[in-house]
């Protein structure tokens, strides 16, 4: 006995939503990696799929969305972990590629010029800043080719005054309420 099509419709349906909801779940969150040169040596790093696109709104602050990129440094003892917070402006949104100049300044990266990041964090394990060696780069850019309310991509160059230079790629996707 085969079931009416007004019933097996829905039931397909719902198969279709709920299969799409797992693969969907199971998606990294993040893909993308470093590579270059990290005081003379040839690395990979690949990015830590905890990365995210993050929008916060604290009652009485300003919104904030940033974009938390975590590497993993391969082969690297004294380095737990790498990585930096986009802090980008409110309502970013961007569509073809986008590429902001960083500068060193006291001891830390800032945007070029008012833009679309309104600052850079760069990290070290769990705490903000750089190591001592190479210390903090010279100079870097990022390069945003999209970002959505739901989505990031892009990438950042770091270049150190010993010649070392990085070139980290992300993707990321927005932060679920987990």
């Amino acid at each position: 006995m085969s079931l009416p099509l007004r019933t097996v419709l829905p039931l397909l349906v719902c198969g279709l939503c709920v299969s799409s909801c797992f693969w969907l779940d199971n998606l990294p969150r993040a893909s993308g990696e470093c590579t270059g040169t990290h005081l003379g040596r040839r690395v990979h790093w690949p990015l830590l799929e905890e990365s995210s696109l993050v929008h916060r709104s604290v009652q009485g602050e300003l919104p904030d969305t940033f974009i938390d990129l975590d590497y993993t440094p391969e082969d690297e003892p004294a380095l737990e972990g790498f990585g930096v917070d986009i802090h980008l402006v409110d309502g970013a949104r961007v569509e073809a590629d986008r590429t902001v100049d960083l500068l060193s300044r006291q001891g830390q990266l800032v945007p070029a010029e008012p833009s679309l990041v309104a600052r850079w964090v760069g990290n070290i394990g769990g705490a903000s800043g750089y190591l001592s060696s190479p210390g903090v780069p010279v100079e870097g850019s990022v390069t945003l080719d999209e970002v959505t309310e739901f989505a990031a991509e892009g990438r950042f160059v770091y270049r150190y005054s010993d010649g070392s230079e990085l070139t980290c790629t992300f993707e990321v996707i927005e932060a679920s309420d987990e």
